[in-house]
């Protein structure tokens, strides 16, 4: 018979993999919370990136220009603008923390660090090294390879980050104090952008019992009220306070009091706002008052911005139109396959003005889709609230190919290159979508709408409506042509992956 020693051992080796695989959770969980952590991983990427760079552009230059390693340039000079470049990037504040920062602002930030680092090193050169041998074709060189070598590093890293996140890895632990409005305000904010960099473990609702379910944070637990938020910090651990709002007594000195405890338990504090979370401004701290000056984007900045956005829109409709005419004989063929037909079909929109107009997509579905969906009640029910099918029987087995991978939508570049589309914008709607939209409408049309957008690129027909307005809102509201590429760059590979279409 086995004696109590065999049996307590071999229940001990059946849960040592469970108990080892969650001390290594929690080891990791502990090191990328470590504030700096984040800082070492980018710095560390950061140069291994820019010397990666440099070495490829030495062999490219002395490979294709027959320019020995000598006469590139002087001997140990990549020591010292490597280091160069990383302090740039820490002046662009390319070193906060990773849920701080959004991807248009990684791709604006790494660009405009790798163009002065660039300037500065050329001025440099033309100080320092006049009388050396310094090959002009290795610094472009180079900075073309860093600029490629650091945006694909540090995507990288933020894509490590969002697995780990949504696995529940390395989040940073926060409390939710406020209104209930600025509470679900902030929630959906993070929501839409499928941000996952917290871990809310409880919130402190004002005029809310401590035992009452929380409307505006369901699956959360009230931990008491605004007042017990001492309290509250110490019983879970937290690591960010997200105040919102909160509806308290003597609200300045109580929250004067909250950021001066905060500030001695080393507790980050962040203060949403739901007007300037809205309200895409530059600003600056006052350090004689203390206040922050919001302020208006330059003028020349978004003239500038526009102008790339048009001339993006002209070249790539001019490229997607000649695609789309060389593939139209393949596709006519293909569509045809299941019986004859158009081989396009037009697509209502509201354009800027309110007036209806058509953009071209390849036919997907049958024929007699609209008497197919005017028979069905249930079908145009489901069709109604969501303006999406999942399982659409309406389109054709080619059909599905098409939308999977997106081809249905070549066409439309011929309203890019007319200039009734954009190539990123907020998504298009008919007529009788415009009521989902209600006061919002107007800021909808503000926008030319394009072929693809942050909706598309952010859970597509995964999304409920009123999601997708607020995807609309957010994109309008945070407008940039760094916005742009970003979701251009993600739209290619959501295509690639086939993801989200159907």
């Amino acid at each position: 018979m086995p004696t109590q020693e065999s049996i307590a051992a071999k229940q001990d080796s059946e849960v040592s993999p469970a108990k080892r695989t969650s001390a290594l959770r929690s080891a990791l969980t502990r090191l990328l919370s470590w504030p700096v952590a984040p800082k070492a991983i980018y710095l560390g990427s950061d140069l291994f990136a820019l010397t990666l760079a440099h070495m490829l552009a030495l062999r490219l230059v002395q490979h294709f220009l027959r320019i020995p390693i000598s006469a590139q340039n002087p001997f140990e000079y990549h020591r010292f603008y490597i280091p160069f470049f990383a302090v740039v990037l820490y002046l662009f504040e390319g070193y906060k923390h990773p849920e701080l920062r959004r991807p248009e602002q990684e791709l604006e930030r790494s660009c405009k660090a790798v163009g002065v680092s660039f300037l500065g090193l050329v001025l440099f050169n033309f100080v320092a090294f006049r009388s050396q041998p310094f090959s002009r074709y290795m610094l472009v060189a180079w900075c073309c390879l860093a600029l490629l070598l650091l945006l694909a590093s540090r995507f990288t890293l933020r894509a490590l980050y969002g697995a780990l996140w949504k696995a529940g890895l390395g989040r940073r632990r926060a409390l939710l104090i406020g209104s209930a409005a600025g509470i679900a305000e902030f929630r959906q904010l993070l929501s839409i952008q499928r941000h996952n960099g917290y871990e809310f473990i409880g919130t402190l609702p004002d005029s809310v019992e401590p035992a009452a379910p929380s409307p505006s944070a369901p699956g959360l637990p009230v931990l008491g009220s605004v007042e017990d938020w001492e309290k509250a910090v110490t019983a879970t651990g937290a690591q960010v306070l997200v105040v919102a709002s909160p509806s308290v007594p003597n609200g300045d000195e109580w929250l004067g009091e909250l950021l001066q405890r905060s500030k001695e338990r080393r507790v980050d504090v962040e203060l949403y706002s739901c007007v300037l979370a809205t309200t895409n401004l530059n600003y600056e701290h006052d350090e004689f008052s203390g206040c922050f000056r919001f302020f208006s984007k330059p003028t020349w900045s978004l003239t500038v911005q526009r102008g790339v956005k048009q001339g993006m829109d002209l070249v790539m409709g001019l490229i997607g139109s000649v695609v789309t005419l060389l593939l139209t004989p393949i596709v006519y063929v293909l569509v045809n396959l299941e019986g004859r037909g158009p081989l396009f079909y037009r697509s209502a929109f509201v354009a800027q003005d309110g007036s209806t107009r058509y953009y071209l997509k390849f036919r997907t579905m049958h024929v007699d889709a609209d008497q197919i969906l005017a028979r069905d009640a249930a079908l145009r029910a489901r069709f109604r609230e969501k303006q999406k099918l999942i399982d659409d029987p309406r389109v054709t087995r080619v059909g599905r190919y098409l939308r999977k991978y997106s081809f249905d939508e070549l066409p439309q570049f011929f309203s890019i290159l007319k200039g009734d589309l954009s190539l990123v914008g907020p998504r298009t709607i008919r007529q009788e979508e415009a009521d989902h939209y209600g006061p919002l409408l107007g800021r909808l049309l503000s926008y030319k709408p394009g072929l693809t957008g942050f909706w598309q690129v952010m859970g597509r027909q995964t999304t409920t409506y009123q999601e997708r307005v607020r995807m609309d809102m957010f994109y309008i509201d945070r407008w940039s042509i760094w916005l742009d590429l970003v979701i251009a760059a993600k739209t290619v590979w959501k295509v690639l992956k086939a993801e989200g279409a159907y």
